[in-house]
């Protein structure tokens, strides 16, 4: 029996489960079976969400929280057509992504307020690697706490944190299928299935299938997700909830970006000198935008398992209580072909300088990172002298062992540029030639963590204080026995940080609020990094932000404006000493050798973010998105001239995103337009700006009496080249056909 037929037996046995299962009674709204406190149900308006979980780790109102906090639902994401959460993030502001999900380097990886953000959140837990993967089918929605936020997530960038929340058993029977298919050949399935069983029990599973070859030469990317959910009502007062995730990956992903070496004439050609060459004519030479000289031998294998399970009580109508456990493992192999970086030299023929070969070698990089967590939450609502209060009293368990092993091969055959095929590509295959032993990494990494915060209403709950504050240590003992020195074999590091939050936000009317926010966050303790005299860094790297805004929901919400002006520094920055500051310290460059740093950069961002989403009418929505942000280097003192300039890969000054959709009236009521505009600007100091449009048409109809939806959407209409983030092109005019069945 082959995987075709496999798939279809389980399609069709799902379709009979689903239309068997016993009709439920009516509920006006599609709820969570669980308890309110600890989960999200529907809301009114697909787009628009009221409320978050992570503001307090509990089902929190929007409006009665002093921070920046921008969620995407899950109907958003599937009018933008958005496969995975990089997909959405074009439409959220103070947001853009470095590579996309699909590249070799930093996949998954963000600036969030000018701050990369690499260390995500699913269902509030850390994840324990950069490059996890995930899939919009499972998510019910993205949720983004813009500023420092260690008082909710522990360990965090100080431009905020991304988390994902899974979907859930839902109270009303359903079932959808999809199928897409785009111009490059790709081919994906989901299935999405809500099963009640009765009033207690209820079930989710979804399924996704995904062939993708690249529009980038010789790349492609396969993905099988597998994703169950259940939830069990026993008792009036008592939920228990849980689920797990495989994730299946396969891909020969492509070079981030072609690049010539740093001392080649041709580097002013480029843009601001960063040696990109996609898509450009360097004296004579055409580099294609699809140019890819990794080749077709690449492989990134990735499989990951998350598992979640959470009972949740109440004990009566003032106290409630959640205890999670979480588990989760990533497996990733890369074999890859190193030093991307193409040389020059001078054509016999032209006399000008062109580019020509590489010396190659190859990598094979093999990484598992199994995590665990326990979560134990107590919350208490109280009234009193006419004030109301929530506490939320948090403790937080936290361990992981990072195994890394990777070995190079010495250089391979010199790579020729332009040639369709190398030696190169075949000799990495040669499982004998990875020689070079490069680390075997062990990172073992203990925290425990225990927070309290409160909220505070006042004035028949026209005024709310937010006061927070999380202590979290943590034991982090990394060892490498290749390394070279003591400090390299075994290293053992204690963290020990302390974030505060405080804010307020107050209703001015009844559709409008003001807000101000003071927060803290911390990134942890430089890992493997000595100081000149041979000792660990001790510091933390971490952020301080001040946000003011308004929160606003016009006309029962069909006008939403939510806007934030903010300032954020962060400080303890590592960066590597010279051989000058080493000489000024008294010591000798010939004995301390090696790379020896120090803390004592510093950066801020400082800036104002808009979120407006109108419903103009029943039919026609309106989201849009506007950044304006400065992020600059504020103390260097090896590099004074780069005081008051961008961060390191930082992003652009400015930046928006439209999308509207518009259900056509009249005899045409069964089309549905989009159509999307997204803007970065030229100031991004490592790419070049850009403005992107999209659009689509859905008509709706039945389909053996059931509802059906046909959609064709164009992606980059005017067929822009573009940059999508450092690592990540962006993909030429692409049309994308799907339809859904809804059973």
């Amino acid at each position: 029996m082959n995987k075709h037929t496999n798939t279809k037996l389980l399609l069709l046995a799902l379709s009979l489960l689903v239309s068997n299962v016993k009709a439920q009674t009516p509920s006006k709204q599609d709820e969570v079976i669980a308890l309110p406190e600890f989960t999200i149900t529907n809301e009114d308006n697909s787009w628009v969400a009221s409320n978050a979980l992570s503001g307090t780790r509990t089902n929190t109102a929007l409006r009665d929280l002093p921070r920046s906090i921008q969620v995407v639902t899950s109907e958003f994401m599937d009018d933008l057509g958005a496969l995975t959460l990089t997909d959405a993030t074009d439409y959220i502001s103070g947001v853009t992504n470095v590579g996309s999900q699909d590249q070799t380097n930093d996949n998954n990886t963000y600036q969030v307020r000018g701050f990369r953000e690499n260390k995500l959140y699913h269902d509030g837990q850390r994840e324990p690697f950069a490059g996890m993967l995930y899939d919009a089918a499972t998510l019910d929605r993205v949720e983004i706490i813009k500023g420092p936020s260690s008082v909710l997530a522990g360990l965090a960038e100080p431009g905020g944190a991304i988390n994902s929340v899974s979907k859930l058993p839902r109270s009303r029977k359903s079932a959808k299928f999809k199928f897409s298919t785009d111009g490059w050949g790709m081919r994906r399935a989901e299935l999405d299935a809500n099963l009640p069983i009765n009033q207690k029990l209820a079930f989710r599973f979804v399924w996704v299938r995904q062939q993708a070859p690249s529009w980038i030469d010789q790349a492609w990317a396969n993905r099988t997700v597998y994703y169950g959910a259940v939830s069990y009502k026993l008792n009036q007062n008592t939920t228990y909830t849980g689920n797990l995730e495989y994730f299946d990956y396969i891909a020969n992903p492509p070079a981030s970006r072609s690049t010539i070496a740093s001392t080649s004439p041709l580097i002013g050609l480029t843009w601001h000198n960063n040696g990109a060459i996609n898509g450009l004519n360097l004296n004579g030479v055409d580099i294609p935008w699809n140019f890819n000289p990794l080749g077709p031998n690449n492989r990134r294998i990735e499989r990951i398992l998350r598992a979640s399970s959470q009972i949740q009580h109440r004990f009566n109508s003032v106290f409630s209580s959640r205890f999670a456990v979480n588990a989760s493992k990533m497996h990733r192999t890369d074999l890859r072909l190193s030093g991307t970086q193409i040389s020059t030299g001078v054509n016999a023929t032209t006399g000008k300088v062109t580019p020509t070969t590489d010396a190659l070698s190859s990598t094979n990089d093999v990484e598992t990172v199994p995590t665990y967590s326990a979560q134990v939450d107590l919350v208490a609502k109280l009234k009193y002298f006419g004030i109301t209060q929530q506490s939320v009293l948090e403790g937080e368990y936290i361990d992981s062992d990072d195994v890394r092993n990777r070995d190079n091969t010495p250089a391979l055959t010199a790579y020729v540029f332009g040639a369709t095929y190398q030696p190169a590509y075949d000799q990495m295959l040669d499982m004998s030639r990875y020689t070079l032993p490069q680390n075997r990494l062990n990172n073992k990494m203990h925290r425990r963590a225990i927070a309290l915060t409160n909220i505070f209403g006042a004035f028949n709950d026209r005024l709310h204080v937010l006061a927070g504050i999380r202590h979290d240590e943590g034991t982090i003992v990394l060892s490498n026995p290749i390394a070279t020195t003591a400090i390299g074999k075994y290293q053992k590091l204690q963290e020990s940080a302390n974030s505060p939050n405080l804010g307020a936000v107050f209703a001015v009317t009844k559709d409008l609020s003001v807000y101000t926010s003071s927060s803290r966050s911390f990134a942890g303790v430089p890992q493997s990094s000595i100081d000149m005299f041979g000792n660990p860094l001790t510091k933390q790297v971490e952020g301080k932000g001040y946000d003011v805004g308004i929160k606003s929901g016009f006309l029962n919400d069909r006008i939403n404006v939510n806007a934030a002006a903010f300032v954020i520094d962060q400080q303890n920055i590592v960066r590597q000493v010279s051989t000058a500051e080493i000489i000024a310290a008294g010591l000798d460059p010939l004995v301390v050798t090696g790379a020896r740093s120090i803390q004592d950069q510093s950066a801020e961002s400082r800036g104002w973010e808009t979120d407006i989403t109108l419903k103009v009418t029943k039919d026609y929505q309106v989201a849009v998105t506007y950044t304006n942000l400065h992020a600059f280097v504020t103390a260097a003192p090896n590099a004074p001239s780069t005081v008051g300039g961008p961060v390191s890969q930082g992003p652009g000054r400015e930046s928006w995103s439209i999308f509207h959709k518009y259900n056509l009236p009249g005899f045409l009521k069964d089309f549905t337009v989009t159509h999307s505009v997204v803007f970065r600007d030229s100031r991004r100091p490592t790419v070049p700006g850009f403005t992107r449009q999209d659009a689509g048409i859905s008509y709706h109809t039945e389909f053996f009496k059931k509802k059906t939806v046909f959609t064709l959407n164009e992606r980059n209409l005017t067929n822009v080249k573009y940059w999508e983030g450092f690592q990540a092109r962006g993909a030429p005019r692409t049309l994308m056909f799907s339809g859904t069945i809804t059973f």
